[in-house]
Formats: structure tokens, C-alpha cells, sequence
């Protein structure tokens, strides 16, 4: 008995749930007023100020989906123009489309309350460079488009993740992010461990690394792997296996102590090798960052070098 009660309910809950729709409306993959609003991308685009005049209208209201102001007074035709032509004039390469990855939708409303108004969801893509900064930004973002009967823009609702931003407003000042050392323990640490590689004495330059440490470098293809200690002794025993070190002279060496980071030793060095094969004698820059614990052992190293020297 208790079994068929719950078969019953169950059957009459899922009746009432399909019950419960109503149409609101219909959707549209092609429509008029997507249509106004890629002309309005080819008028931002271009700084077309005329063409934005026409397709804006006079009773616009603009909204900032993601403020937090209850208060703001909505965005109007004459200062949306404005910010338009500020994004373009202190921007380089300013771009705003469609995202490649999605696509519009125009919904007309049955509900009198959106009578003679189309709405266009579209998903955006904002890109450009910082004029004064020369910071790029690639921003998506949500945009309502409100399109009157006359087919003109007269509403947009945005919602936009602000952070990408952040760096081109910190950029506009002046800030510090820690401290460089010409003389520090670290630099030390990264001297011992580049001559133990020189003459060969590979217990030497291997105690200046965590047992954890990492490695990567221009050998490596873009999003790979860092190499473990293992994989890193391998291919520098297969190294001098092939190449005799005659020479490691340092150039240039710094210790950077960041504010917003682990501190790291930026180093230069002439390296001279000869190939074993033919008794080449090959000179190369190396250039080398190697990033430190509190411990004052390096967790991570990474050299950049032409391989196609050797």
C-alpha cells in the first residue's frame, strides 16, 4: 500500500511540475535587431560617433550589471558615446564582438511589460591595449540589449569580470614590489652550484636544491611539465656525456626579493663547451632563474639558451 501512496504522489508531483509551464515568448537565432546591435559593433569598432548617435536612442539607460551602487544613476546616450570614444582614443587596438564561442539570442516577450522591445543576449569578447600602459586585455563579458520598435538601442544591462583590468589601473602608478640585491646568500647558493657544474662535481651543484625542486627552460614546449631531480640529472649527465665544459663565467647576477612572491637569483653566464664528437669549441649566453625557498634552497630553476648552437 505505502509503495503505490509513493507511486501516486510521485506521478501527480511530476503532473503538476509540467503543469506550471507557460510560454513567455520566442526565441530567435536571426532577427532585426541582432542585426542593430552588430551594426553598433561595427560603429564601436571604427569610433564612428555618427553612426552610434543614429543607433542609440534619445531615452538610452545603460547598467552595470556587476556594481555594487544601488544609487548610480543609469548610463545615458550622451555619456555612453563619450565612453565609447574614450575606450577607443586611450586604447590601442580596441575590439568589441561576439565571443567566437558562442552566438546571440533575440527573445521577443510575450509579457506586456516588455511590449515593442526586443532583447539581444549576447555574449562579448573586449580586447585592446592600454595606451598609457601597453597592458593587454582580453575581457569577456554578458550584454542585455534592449532594442525598441524603432530599432534602436534604448537599454543595455553588462555584467563584466573587472579583474583583467587591474593590472593597467596599477600600472598607471608608480609601485614597488620588493627589493634587489647585488651581495646575498642566495647569489652565493647559485655561484657554488653553476662552478660545481664546471668542474664536473655534480654533488656540489645539486645540494644547493630542494629535494623538490623543479626544473624547465626553453627545451620545454609552452604548458608542459616542469622536470622532476630525476628527470633533470638525466639529461645533464646525457649533456656532458657529449659536451666537455671548458669554461662558465658569470656576467650578471641579481637577487630579487619580491613583495608578491617567492624571491629569485636572475643570472648571465659565457658558457664554452667542446663537443666530444668533433672537438668543436662552442660559446653560448645562458641566462637563468632560479627561485628560492625560505630555506635558501632553490625549488625551481629555469635557463634559456639557443640549443641550436650545440
Amino acid at each position: 500500500m505505502k509503495t503505490k501512496l509513493t507511486t501516486l504522489l510521485l506521478v501527480v508531483s511530476t503532473v503538476f511540475v509540467f503543469a506550471q509551464k507557460k510560454k513567455n515568448g520566442n526565441i530567435y537565432i536571426n532577427h532585426p535587431a541582432i542585426e542593430v546591435v552588430n551594426q553598433m559593433y561595427d560603429a564601436v569598432n571604427s569610433n564612428d560617433l555618427e553612426s552610434l548617435k543614429n543607433l542609440i536612442a534619445d531615452n538610452y539607460k545603460g547598467i552595470s550589471g556587476d556594481g555594487m551602487n544601488k544609487d548610480q544613476e543609469p548610463e545615458t546616450k550622451e555619456e555612453f558615446i563619450q565612453n565609447i570614444d574614450a575606450w577607443n582614443t586611450k586604447n590601442r587596438y580596441f575590439s568589441l564582438k561576439s565571443s567566437s564561442n558562442a552566438y546571440p539570442d533575440a527573445i521577443e516577450y510575450s509579457d506586456d511589460d516588455f511590449k515593442g522591445v526586443t532583447w539581444v543576449l549576447a555574449w562579448e569578447t573586449m580586447s585592446g591595449v592600454g595606451g598609457m600602459t601597453g597592458v593587454k586585455f582580453t575581457q569577456p563579458r554578458h550584454t542585455q540589449y534592449g532594442v525598441n520598435s524603432e530599432n534602436k538601442i534604448s537599454f543595455v544591462r553588462t555584467y563584466m569580470n573587472q579583474i583583467p583590468f587591474m593590472e593597467s589601473w596599477k600600472s598607471r602608478s608608480h609601485l614597488s614590489d620588493g627589493k634587489i640585491y647585488m651581495n646575498h646568500p642566495n647569489i652565493n647558493t647559485v655561484r657554488k652550484s653553476m662552478h660545481a657544474l664546471q668542474y664536473g662535481n655534480m654533488d656540489h651543484f645539486f645540494e644547493a636544491f630542494d629535494e623538490t625542486a623543479t626544473f624547465d627552460g626553453l627545451f620545454s614546449d609552452w604548458g608542459s611539465d616542469d622536470l622532476s631531480m630525476e628527470e633533470f640529472k638525466s639529461i645533464q649527465n646525457d649533456f656532458l656525456n657529449n659536451y666537455t665544459i671548458e669554461s662558465l663565467d658569470n656576467k650578471w647576477i641579481k637577487y630579487y626579493e619580491f613583495d608578491s612572491q617567492k624571491g629569485l637569483v636572475q643570472s648571465w653566464w659565457r658558457l664554452t663547451v667542446v663537443r666530444k664528437s668533433d672537438t668543436k669549441t662552442i660559446t653560448i649566453p645562458v641566462m637563468l632563474n632560479h627561485r628560492f625557498n625560505d630555506e635558501g634552497k632553490i625549488v625551481k630553476s629555469f635557463e634559456a639558451w639557443n640549443g641550436d648552437k650545440l
